[in-house]
């Protein structure tokens, strides 16, 4: 009689478990798929654009990873196109991340989240060749915050570990598909070249409108971003690996990327023993980071006194900074340093070739021109080059920035206008060359990042 309570209350569970309605054993259903999959929905968007399509596209060129690639960029010529992908919100005041291709030249992009609200969205950077792409919502009401995606280590993978894929393949909206981890450090090359040496492969079933949306791991934490599918095979998609995406943000979240601000601190992270290690990846020339005696490769321990999990952590924290506001990094052996953003000071031609380029420049004169055997003057020719350059040497006449022609230092403040930081700018030069003890001009082009 004493094991009567026990017994009773058994069966009283068991009597619940497998008599009562669907609704009160729900929990049996609620595989860790369902759990991950409930974690990630709000914070997965689907994307649509508006463009005026005159060739077709590819970021790597009209030939390379055309049958990769087929089924993601359209190809029709001469009239408007809509088209549909996937992002994903990493930042709560509205910041989404996606693929280049899916907002590549949109004249106008909309953007579904999953409480069935619709906004407007703009990119504010982008990096084709990573096929990454951040667009920022431009119609955001004031106290309205939307739900970041929570990210994985990264490099945090497994092989055989599930993976989900969401996105609004075909136009249908918010779907998911199941499949696992089937390789990593995948590489795809272009003409003998490697672009890259890091695609995530899945089986999970991806298709034409995933494109940018999220691919998770079981726990509901982004591992990568779905960008296409091998067009010859069934059960092969790829996805741009999260330790890239974010390699790239940490340059894209800083007050520099922004407006006319100085930090001059960009992050960076590695992963020792397990655990994830931010440090100092670059240190821009005459900011209050360098004044202020920090170092490239630095460890920082703590932003504001806290210690930050993830570069995205704290890309959330930078890209906010204001002119005047002040943030405190803790550097291992050095201590807190507090740093104030800057508002930069207007600067000349000469000073944004030297500072953003890495460019010194000086005006070629006739007399220089007749001394180096110039054919002309009135341009501009390099007198100093930062060690990170290669490809330019002191002598080379810049006669081009991106689509600006460059004949004085107006030129070039018009050129690098609405740039910054992380951007990529084409700069051409005109170089004398000796054959047969004659001279001759041979022009060379180079894509400098901005800095």
């Amino acid at each position: 009689m004493r094991y009567f309570p026990a017994i009773y209350i058994l069966s009283i569970v068991c009597s619940n478990l497998f008599s009562s309605p669907d609704s009160s054993r729900k929990f049996l259903r609620k595989t860790p798929t369902v759990n991950a999959v409930a974690k990630i929905m709000p914070s997965v968007v689907n994307i649509g654009t508006e463009r005026i399509v005159s060739a077709p596209y590819s970021p790597w060129g009209p030939d390379t990873f055309a049958k990769l690639f087929d089924n993601f960029y359209e190809r029709q010529a001469g009239r408007k196109e809509y088209s549909l992908g996937s992002g994903v919100i990493i930042a709560k005041e509205g910041l989404i991340l996606t693929n280049s291709h899916v907002a590549y030249r949109a004249t106008r992009i909309f953007v579904n989240t999953y409480d069935g609200q619709q906004y407007l969205a703009k990119e504010i950077a982008g990096d084709p060749l990573n096929d990454i792409a951040l667009l920022k919502i431009t119609n955001k009401k004031n106290g309205r915050f939307f739900k970041p995606v929570e990210c994985a280590r990264p490099g945090d993978l497994m092989l055989g570990e599930t993976v989900v894929a969401v996105g609004n393949p075909y136009g249908l909206g918010n779907s998911i598909t199941k499949g696992i981890l089937s390789a990593t450090k995948r590489k795809i090359a272009v003409g003998g070249k490697v672009v890259f040496s890091d695609i995530i492969q899945t089986d999970a079933p991806i298709n034409p409108g995933n494109s940018g949306g999220p691919l998770i791991n079981i726990n509901g934490r982004l591992i990568g971003i779905n960008t296409a599918i091998f067009a010859k095979a069934d059960g092969i998609g790829f996805a741009v690996p999260l330790k890239r995406i974010e390699d790239v943000l940490a340059s894209w979240l800083i007050p520099e990327r922004f407006g006319e601000l100085s930090l001059g601190l960009v992050p960076g992270e590695c992963v020792k023993n397990g655990e994830s290690e931010i440090f100092v990846k670059n240190v821009i020339a005459g900011s209050p980071a360098e004044r202020a005696g920090i170092k490239k490769n630095d460890v920082i321990l703590r932003l504001n006194g806290k210690k930050q999990k993830s570069l995205l952590a704290i890309g959330r924290l930078l890209w906010k900074l204001k002119a005047g506001s002040k943030i405190t990094f803790d550097i291992r052996k050095k201590g807190n340093i507090e740093l104030t953003v800057e508002k930069l000071r207007f600067l000349d031609g000469g000073e944004l070739a030297s500072n953003k380029l890495g460019l010194g420049l000086q005006k070629l004169t006739p007399k220089l021109a007749k001394a180096l055997n110039y054919p002309f003057h009135g341009a501009l020719i390099v007198n100093k080059v930062a060690p990170r350059l290669t490809g330019i040497k002191r002598g080379d006449v810049l006669v081009r920035l991106g689509e600006t022609p460059i004949y004085d230092f107006s030129d070039i403040r018009r050129a690098m206008k609405g740039k910054r930081y992380g951007d990529t700018v084409l700069a051409v030069f005109i170089s004398i060359g000796v054959r047969d003890n004659s001279y001759y001009l041979e022009k060379h082009a180079k894509s400098i990042l901005a800095q």
